[in-house]
């Protein structure tokens, strides 16, 4: 729609501003603003942050729930050529004082609820950053507001810093992707990598600039910020919501007559059981795209209930991961029944291969490991041996393993195995048992998932006791042990106490067999 003129992440709403000033871009809460308004919050956020001594290349750390500030904020730092660090809200102060270590942000935002954390992380560490209070979801501009306060910092200057120059591969963002190797990595996202996606995507779902697209998707991940770039860079309408809610969904797709609409299993689950889902009119949708494991068939029931099998509803599947952009392969609703659970084929500008066990292209049917290039990462942040370990020659290695069918469609046979998908989130079984090794009375553990009808995963432990007199009351203490430490979807639904734990001749745990004997627990 606009070529070249679209090189930076920015420039998606500054084009905008100047074709489409006045169409709609972003609804929060009960604002509405459209392109050229937009444009101006966000010059007025870059130009605080100037103010504010940030320069080129510094992180900017935000730890809070989708908003107005937050999104001008993702938009601000990239023109200044600043990097923005979404941080995890569910996260416990530890791993946000791993995260403000790793990064050494110059600025930390974060919503007044948690405030404390904030502190917390910051003290633990010695963080040298700023704290900047936003303004909660819902509340007019306060002047009184440390965010308010850091707007008005621009009015003071008699004259603004000059605005460094921006390049296509300068990094914008670090996104933190739990690791099966312990601490979390940051993903570091390029201008280019983000813009590209934004429009291979725009043209693969052939999104309108009629659209209004309901944005309820956490901030901390790849989702949330690549699937609305897909509508800003055709001049749609974002509606944001500070985060899933099914009663506010359900209401803000009548109220602004949604289009489209980005789900993944539970929270279509949680939208057909509630009450008002009979009552709602979902008449303006026009496609749902989702991108999720789905063990239980929920996306089926979708496909039935929302129109898909007769055709007044397009579906679109997808297949994405953090490392190289939340779609990297598609399955475009013209194919979708026909190809039924297929991740489609690889989107325009990426490249996909399977390798097989022996290292070589996996033949038709035969599965493969998906390793794909094009648009991705740079690498991950001060972690050169773990980039090289999952870019190698160019290649993005994802651990997931898929078969190819004779007409190109990718179909995903098994998932990496260390991830576990878990009510819309990526729960990592090697920080769990990392820290369930730490309980005194664990003396070995391992972590896996299994399938559930509702979470679509959920997390089973399966602990050797240091001790057999306590064994009777580790599956009551440790869920609230990793709920102290890590994020609450972190932990186990399920705890089984055994004498031994299976293991190879090389002392290896066994985790196939963990579980084909522990995967029905959750299916009634």
């Amino acid at each position: 729609m606009f070529g070249s003129a679209i090189t930076r992440v920015d420039d998606l709403i500054a084009v905008n501003a100047r074709n489409l000033p006045q169409e709609p871009a972003l609804t929060c809460s009960e604002l509405t603003l459209n392109y050229q308004d937009l444009e101006s919050y966000i010059e007025g956020v870059s130009n605080a942050l100037l103010v504010a001594g940030v320069e080129h290349g510094d992180r900017v750390a935000v730890l809070a729930k989708n908003s107005l500030p937050f999104f001008g904020l993702y938009f601000a730092t990239a023109r200044i050529g600043a990097i923005l660090v979404p941080l995890n809200y569910w996260n416990r102060a530890g791993q946000h004082a791993d995260a403000l270590s790793d990064v050494t942000p110059v600025l930390f935002f974060h919503d007044p609820e948690y405030a404390d954390v904030a502190q917390e992380a910051k003290v633990e560490v010695a963080s040298s950053a700023r704290l900047i209070e936003l303004e909660p979801w819902g509340v007019g501009p306060c002047a009184d507001s440390d965010w308010q306060k850091f707007l008005a910092t621009v009015e003071e200057e008699d004259s603004l810093p000059v605005k460094p120059e921006v390049n296509a591969s300068d990094p914008h963002m670090i996104l933190y992707t739990s690791g099966t190797t312990g601490r979390p990595k940051g993903a570091v996202l390029s201008h280019e990598r983000t813009v590209h996606d934004a429009f291979a995507m725009a043209a693969t779902l052939g999104i309108r600039q009629t659209d209004v697209f309901g944005n309820w998707f956490t901030p901390f991940h790849v989702g949330n910020w690549d699937h609305q770039k897909f509508f800003l860079i055709m001049g749609a309408h974002v509606v944001l919501y500070p985060q899933f809610d099914a009663v506010a969904v359900l209401s803000g797709i009548e109220e602004h007559r949604i289009t489209v609409m980005l789900t993944v299993p539970i929270m279509s689950q949680q939208l057909m059981q509630h009450p008002r889902f009979s009552q709602t009119d979902l008449s303006s949708l026009r496609l749902i795209y989702f991108g999720a494991y789905d063990p239980s068939g929920i996306m089926d029931r979708v496909a039935d209930t929302f129109g898909v099998r007769t055709g007044r509803v397009d579906m679109v599947h997808t297949y994405g991961l953090t490392e190289a952009g939340c779609i990297v392969t598609a399955c475009p609703a013209n194919r979708l029944l026909e190809k039924w659970g297929s991740i489609g084929r690889p989107i325009p500008g990426v490249e996909v291969r399977l390798l097989n066990d022996t290292g070589a292209d996996a033949k038709v049917d035969e599965p493969g490991e998906i390793i794909l290039r094009g648009p991705r990462m740079s690498g991950y942040w001060n972690r050169e041996e773990a980039t090289a370990e999952t870019i190698v020659d160019g290649w993005l290695h994802t651990g997931d393993v898929a078969v190819r069918d004779k007409d190109g469609f990718l179909r995903i046979v098994d998932r990496r195995k260390d991830m576990i998908r878990t009510g819309g989130q990526n729960a990592y079984s090697k920080e769990i048992e990392d820290c369930l090794s730490q309980h005194p009375d664990v003396q070995e553990v391992a972590v896996i998932g299994v399938p559930d009808p509702v979470y679509e995963e959920s997390i089973c432990a399966i602990v050797v006791a240091s001790d057999h007199d306590v064994a009777d009351t580790l599956p009551a203490v440790l869920p609230d042990f990793v709920r102290e430490r890590l994020a609450g979807y972190n932990a186990p639904q399920r705890v089984v106490v055994v004498n031994e734990l299976p293991k190879n001749s090389l002392g290896k745990i066994r985790k196939p067999e963990l579980r084909k004997t522990y995967g029905s627990i959750f299916i009634a």
